[in-house]
């Protein structure tokens, strides 16, 4: 392969895995590397990101502070029915921080948006000389990706035996499709490199057998792909809404100004694996007494959060935040990974779990082509499948 193939082949690379990075960041609710915009509230000076332009999203504690000009993506309640939104923060107040997007007139929060809690806060885009990095019509990739998806959804949902697809959620389904076959290019690849640099087609030690690098790339998926869902999916934060009045109530929702109320927060373990959470406070007015809970299989772990009211009369927002792990790192660990960021500390899992697995794999079944004594043994397995689909016309 020469120097420009190789340049070639990176660069094409690089760009698949920025395009799974986004869907995978979309379905999270929490931006991968990239983030992109859907709508032109933000195509106005000085930000300038047009309806599929991309940023550079880094992750608020990698970030530092957001302070007034800084562009974020956070958890909008209201907005457009709720979802990530990209705005630049324009102000703060003691309820939180106010938002508009460049190309709009008014603010968010003359809306219906209530102002915006640092724990709704998911990304901030990066900004060099007070500019925001553009990476122009890279988001057009992942909706065009998931237009097509869905069309094939629709369509499939309506052949007998398929109707259930419609009712799962099609972007996770579709992240996962994207990551099996991108695994698969990539063996099949490979494969076919060493079919070549072995003596190509004639060599009957590279052929006709089913690549061991794509079966363990499939069991890593497999693996992997529930992992992370049992620690991102069931993590999260917690909105309470209280009204802070002059006079107490039964309602544990509504406190006397100044006073507080106390409620046990559980944490219960229905895996097989051992599993730790995080709850820690996501908003002002809010106290736990132990952040880190730990529940083997069938358990359950329990901390207490204390819940204050201000001074002033009214209805404010507290929060709680929520994340799980699974034990396969020591606690100590996982605790200093999730201080940088959250998803440090899944990625870390997830590579001592690849690591775990391969290692296992390299040494019980080793990476030799696995053979299958057919009439089509001398044929790959990408040429199986093109011969199959050939029969079918």
């Amino acid at each position: 392969m020469n120097l420009r193939s190789l340049a070639s082949s990176g660069a094409t690379a690089i760009l698949v895995i920025l395009v799974v990075a986004m869907l995978v960041g979309q379905q999270l609710g929490q931006p991968i590397v990239l983030g992109f915009v859907l709508t032109g509230s933000m195509n106005a000076q000085p930000a300038e990101m047009a309806p599929g332009d991309g940023f550079i999203a880094v992750p608020p504690a990698i970030a530092g502070d957001v302070t007034e000009g800084d562009v974020v993506t956070f958890e909008a309640q209201q907005l457009q029915g709720g979802g990530l939104t990209t705005h630049r923060i324009v102000g703060e107040t003691d309820q939180g921080y106010i938002t508009r997007g460049d190309a709009n007139p008014f603010t968010d929060q003359d809306g219906p948006e209530p102002p915006v809690q640092e724990s709704q806060i998911k990304a901030v885009a990066l900004q060099v000389g007070g500019d925001t990095v553009v990476i122009p019509q890279i988001g057009l990739a992942v909706l065009a990706i998931q237009d097509v998806f869905s069309a094939a959804t629709a369509f499939l949902s309506g052949i007998p035996g398929f109707g259930g697809l419609a009712d799962g959620n099609t972007g996770s389904s579709m992240v996962l499709v994207g990551l099996l076959v991108l695994g698969y290019s990539l063996a099949t690849e490979l494969l076919a490199g060493t079919n070549r640099r072995s003596g190509g087609d004639r060599s009957r030690d590279s052929r006709g057998g089913t690549s061991a690098v794509l079966v363990l790339l499939v069991i890593l998926l497999l693996i992997t792909v529930p992992a992370t869902a049992s620690m991102v999916i069931p993590s999260g934060t917690d909105d309470i809404t209280i009204v802070s009045s002059e006079s107490p109530s039964s309602s544990p929702t509504v406190i006397e100004r100044g006073g507080s109320v106390e409620y046990a927060y559980n944490f219960t373990n229905n895996g097989f694996i051992p599993r730790m959470a995080t709850v820690n406070a996501a908003s002002t007015g809010v106290d736990v007494a132990q952040s880190s809970l730990i529940a083997a299989r069938g358990e359950t772990a329990s901390t207490t959060v204390t819940i204050h009211a201000p001074e002033e009369t009214g209805a404010y927002v507290r929060s709680v935040s929520e994340w799980q792990y699974v034990r396969f790192l020591p606690v100590p660990v996982i605790l200093s990974l999730h201080a940088v960021h959250p998803f440090a500390a899944v990625a870390v899992i997830n590579a001592v779990i690849v690591v775990t697995v391969t290692a296992v794999y390299v040494f019980a079944v080793g990476l030799e082509p696995f053979r299958f004594r057919d009439r089509d043994r001398n044929l790959s397995l990408s040429q199986r499948v093109r011969r199959t689909i050939r029969r079918w016309r």
